[in-house]
């Protein structure tokens, strides 16, 4: 019997964020075998923005496309609302 990985990745506010993130994220979605739980923290997106929104739903579908589950954790009410909003509550709900 396998049990799930959970693996953790920081996630910067988009301002901060670096081009590489996307390759970083990449490569450690390749180096857990699924299913692993991406746990994505973001306690440092206080002001999110749509850039922010963008990045977080490709992660989430790039770690589906290779059969991870992605959670956030530590989404502020401003976040929580602009999901809830935007109807990605589902696709990237607390854990």
């Amino acid at each position: 019997m396998h049990t799930d990985d959970t693996v953790e990745f920081d996630v910067p506010p988009q301002h901060a964020a670096r081009p590489s993130l996307e390759a970083h994220f990449t490569a450690l979605l390749a180096a857990h075998h699924p299913p692993a739980t991406i746990v994505l923290l973001v306690g440092n997106v206080l002001r999110p923005a749509p850039g922010d929104l963008h990045r977080l739903g490709r992660m989430a579908v790039l770690a589906r496309r290779t059969g991870h589950r992605v959670v956030l954790r530590g989404a502020g009410p401003r976040l929580r609302l602009l999901l809830d909003l935007t109807g990605l509550t589902d696709a990237l709900p607390e854990g």
